[in-house]
């Protein structure tokens, strides 16, 4: 008996005596390259690698990348919970920077100035909900958007050390200047700009960044940025190692690459929901900011979870691919189904998968071509997958073309009728 091993990894048996046909596998790979528990630990490996490498990509896009914080500052913005919270603290700020009732007093005829704190305590309220309304104009979304990016595009500066000669990163703090919001709102309450003009420096200032080990943090965003790609690349190692050494077992090695990539999505998952739990129940002290906090901690780790998801559906189709190149009859049966399309000519088929990747690369699953190293990953899976599909059908059912199929639907004899009695 003589054996043949295709380069994709099928093997087929030809006997040379009269023993008869052999069944075969589509998939089985001659030959034990590692030890069998070699690939399991190359896979567990690997996973834990998977759940760390999405928690380091999230910490460098949400948290390095000026345009996703602002889009992230803009969908906080959104939600109902922020504006109200936002407005409450603009409301305060100008009541606690400013002589409103000073204001107020000024517009009140002369015997009545007396009750002008007493008024200006009475139009908090309504003043609170007119800015609301304001904090879900255009005008100020603009605004709110410009002072986050001016804000975040500092603090990255700062972090890469790649500041100039404006920027001072004597003490290592960014602050989140809202003054320009201030004086929005207080136009919008009808304040003067003589007024408005008395705004202390400090007036609307949030920290969003302090450190007094900034030369600390900087190394931990180099580290981070190393990180962030690095892992992918071992990731993507430590599994193509694992199928490699499996030898003779690299299908279900494949499928078992496929379950613990649904594995690490869903423990990311899992991670996101408990540890946004654990923070809110530790960190927010009042209840009364634990909606807002929900909201910020939920919108803030979005992309955690379309990447926890992404996991999930990557994994699976790996899994169902390692199996639709195995015996079970729905596998036969699938690879039969598909024959046709995949036994077209090589210049169909490419053009096929071509415009397949380019509905890839318009839907961007998971933010997977937002890099060019996950990007090129994707499209060469997606390019192996269907050479070694086709190769399959053709050895299969060379004889299963989109012309045979048509001309046996064409010779089909058509169903005549019975006779009525």
């Amino acid at each position: 008996m003589c054996r043949w091993t295709f380069p994709y990894g099928v093997s087929v048996a030809a006997m040379t005596d009269n023993v008869g046909p052999v069944e075969t596998s589509s998939v089985d790979i001659s030959g034990r390259v590692g030890p069998s528990w070699l690939s399991g630990l190359l896979i567990g490996l690997a996973t834990v690698l998977t759940v760390v490498s999405v928690f380091s990509l999230w910490v460098k896009v949400q948290a390095l990348d000026t345009d996703e914080w602002v889009t992230l500052a803009d969908e906080m913005l959104e939600q109902p919970e922020v504006q109200q919270a936002l407005s409450i603290y603009l409301v305060d700020e100008i009541y606690n920077q400013l002589d409103v009732a000073g204001e107020v007093e000024e517009a009140m005829p002369e015997n009545m100035k007396g009750l002008a704190p007493l008024v200006a305590a009475s139009l908090r309220g309504p003043a609170t909900t007119g800015v609301e309304r304001l904090v879900a104009s255009d005008e100020f979304r603009d605004a709110w958007s410009t002072v986050n990016r001016v804000a975040h595009q500092t603090m990255v500066d700062i972090l890469r050390d790649d500041v100039g000669p404006v920027v001072s990163t004597a003490d290592g703090a960014v602050t989140l200047d809202l003054v320009s919001l201030l004086e929005v709102v207080g136009e919008n309450l009808g304040l003067s700009g003589d007024r408005l003009d008395q705004l202390p420096a400090d007036a609307g200032q949030i920290t969003v960044f302090e450190s007094d080990q900034l030369d600390s943090v900087q190394s931990a965003v180099k580290v981070l940025d190393f990180l962030s790609w690095f892992s992918f690349v071992v990731v993507i190692g430590l599994y193509a190692a694992a199928v490699f050494v499996a030898g003779d077992r690299r299908r279900m090695v494949l499928r078992n690459v496929g379950l613990s990539l649904v594995g690490a999505g869903v423990f990311v998952l899992l991670i996101r929901s408990i540890g946004i739990r654990i923070a809110l129940d530790t960190i927010v002290a009042n209840p009364g900011n634990r909606p807002v906090a929900s909201v910020a901690a939920y919108v803030g780790t979005d992309l955690v979870r379309q990447m926890a998801w992404m996991g999930v559906i990557y994994g699976l189709v790996v899994a169902v691919f390692a199996s639709l190149l195995g015996q079970r009859r729905w596998a036969a049966s699938a690879r039969r189904f598909v024959a046709p399309a995949l036994n077209a000519s090589a210049g169909a088929v490419a053009a096929g998968t071509v415009m397949f990747i380019m509905l890839l690369l318009w839907w961007s699953p998971g933010r997977t071509f937002d890099r060019w190293i996950t990007g090129l990953t994707l499209i060469g899976l997606v390019v192996a997958a269907v050479v070694i599909l086709r190769r399959t059908t053709q050895r299969e059912h060379p004889e299963l073309t989109f012309d045979a199929v048509f001309a046996t639907a064409e010779s089909a004899p058509e169903k005549v009728d019975a006779p009525e009695n």
